[in-house]
């Protein structure tokens, strides 16, 4: 399959005008299989077109501290969603929260994933259609990621709204067993062959033309072997 329909697909998938749709990007376990560089355009995607929503999106990673942390995740995803699209005010939720956490001396600590959760249940029924973007699931800490899932399970299925969830992960159990009721696309390494075959043969040819490989003398035969190494070796990336 080639990366661009790959896009496509997922695209099409998350535009579906039903709710509590859910998608999740199943990356090969080798690194570079791309998970990382379709969530980034699945996110401009949504970014590029307001008809589509509201949209909250996190790249974890597991190298630092406050991108792995399920708390922290939906700390950042509830500001994404705590302002209006004008004039950047805060939403009625969110005021309703900050003066009840005041009264209680309690407005400088950060929210609890309990009360992230609820108060993401109410951004998201504030509009008619909201879409969470998660990448690299699978780097969460392994020891509270299903705080992290659950807490995403319970939003999906609270909300009344149209709610969307679009995530990249390997499949570790944990993962698996939560998120099995929803669809999964499948990427393999050889997902994006055809793409990178194209800029491959492109570039050879191109420094071919220019005199940057051998001068520009490159027999037909040497070439094609040149192609075939290098798509052997690429892996997927």
């Amino acid at each position: 399959m080639s990366m661009l329909l790959l896009l496509r697909g997922i695209r099409k998938s998350l535009r579906a005008s039903f709710a509590r749709r859910a998608v999740v990007l199943t990356p090969a376990h080798l690194a570079g299989a791309g998970k990382t560089y379709v969530a980034s355009r699945v996110i401009d995607f949504f970014l590029s077109d307001p008809t589509l929503g509201r949209l909250a999106y996190f790249y974890c990673n597991r190298a630092e501290g406050n991108r792995r942390d399920p708390e922290e995740i939906l700390n950042a995803l509830v500001q994404q969603l705590a302002q209006t699209s004008e004039e950047n005010k805060l939403l009625k939720p969110v005021i309703d929260i900050y003066e009840g956490r005041q009264e209680k001396g309690q407005k400088s600590s950060r929210l609890s994933l309990t009360e992230s959760q609820e108060l993401l249940v109410q951004l998201i029924d504030l509009y008619p259609q909201t879409t969470i973007c998660i990448d690299a699931l699978d780097e969460v800490d392994p020891t509270v990621r299903l705080k992290l899932l659950n807490a995403l399970k319970y939003v999906v299925k609270k909300s009344t709204s149209v709610v969307k969830f679009f995530t990249t992960a390997r499949m570790d159990t944990d993962i698996l067993i939560n998120l099995e009721t929803f669809p999964r696309v499948e990427l393999q390494p050889d997902d994006n062959a055809n793409d990178i075959n194209h800029f491959i043969e492109r570039s050879i040819q191109s420094a071919i033309g220019d005199s940057r490989l051998l001068h520009g003398v490159v027999p037909s035969d040497l070439k094609d072997e040149m192609c075939d190494v290098l798509r052997s070796r690429c892996k997927g990336m």
